[in-house]
């Protein structure tokens, strides 16, 4: 049996859930009272339940829908996650007792990284070669590779795109400058180069597919000094904008297509913070979340991987 395992950054049930999610995102150390205040305070003022966690297993039941129709056979579509419960592990366990033997693996961010994505797919690895190991199961993991540059994705972006861009008034619009953000990485540059060249690329086809000729590249969620971080950071490069002239921002983030505290607080709350400072008219991308023509971009993504696979 075939199966699909849907990786993404946590998942949060319950406003309970944040103090321990806190607490594994930090190593297992207790963080600091001022740090879990604010961090409660951020998810209150959603008013909401955690978008990132719901979503997901959304886009798994729609996945799955999908993939059954268009195959004719059961395809179960499981979550995971790095940083929550069902970690990979326990869900590669499951996915063992279900007694599936070949798993396809998406993450749900287009742009790869080692630290990231990579290390999703490090955990799959581990949990199953154990399994193995030990003669509980074997099991085939295909890992779908980048997909960062799927027609489909690039089209649903620059939709998005162009919906914000038309949002400006018109008095702006001729300048207005896009900013397309990710998140940073520690460090120099050169051990994160694909994640770099990924982003860079992504960017370019989302701008030239929306005729968006005025853009910038920024990185978002740096830690503080003297730890190095992939830069210019996007508070800075709306600044640098304001000086050159710009009268609008528009923020597209091309790392998170699901809607999540962390983006929504760098580039919405903060974003929307700056631009009032500088006199700006600002605005920020839709998310992807589970969206029809998201859901289509994904099912083709997993369905050209199976089928290349099925190939004699």
């Amino acid at each position: 049996m075939r199966a699909l395992l849907l990786m993404s950054y946590c998942r949060l049930q319950s406003i309970d859930d944040i103090s321990p999610f806190y607490q594994h995102l930090f190593h297992g150390r207790i963080p600091a009272p001022e740090v879990m205040e604010e961090a409660v305070n951020r998810y209150c003022n959603l008013a909401k339940p955690d978008p990132l966690g719901s979503t997901t297993i959304r886009q798994a039941n729609a996945l799955k829908r999908r993939l059954e129709q268009r195959l004719g056979e059961q395809v179960p579509v499981y979550t995971a996650h790095k940083h929550t419960s069902p970690f990979i592990p326990e869900a590669i366990e499951q996915i063992l007792n279900d007694r599936v033997t070949h798993l396809y693996t998406l993450p749900l961010s287009p742009l790869y990284s080692k630290t990231g994505t990579g290390s999703y797919q490090r955990a799959a690895d581990r949990t199953a070669a154990l399994a193995h190991d030990q003669q509980k199961a074997d099991l085939i993991i295909t890992h779908i590779p980048p997909w960062h540059l799927h027609d489909r994705l690039v089209a649903a972006l620059s939709t998005r795109l162009n919906e914000a861009m038309a949002w400006i008034s018109a008095n702006n619009r001729s300048r207005t400058v896009v900013i397309f953000t990710a998140h940073s990485k520690p460090g120099l540059p050169a051990p994160h180069q694909d994640y770099i060249t990924a982003f860079g690329e992504l960017a370019q086809a989302v701008a030239r597919k929306a005729g968006c000729s005025q853009w910038k590249l920024a990185y978002r969620s740096g830690g503080p000094a003297p730890q190095k971080w992939l830069g210019p950071d996007v508070l800075e490069v709306m600044e640098s904008a304001a000086r050159e002239g710009a009268a609008a921002i528009v923020i597209c983030d091309l790392l998170s297509m699901t809607e999540n505290i962390e983006t929504l607080q760098d580039c919405r709350f903060d974003g929307l913070a700056k631009a009032r400072e500088l006199g700006l008219e600002f605005t920020t991308t839709e998310f992807l979340n589970d969206a029809d023509d998201f859901m289509t971009a994904l099912e083709e993504i997993v369905l050209a991987e199976m089928q290349r696979e099925a190939l004699p």
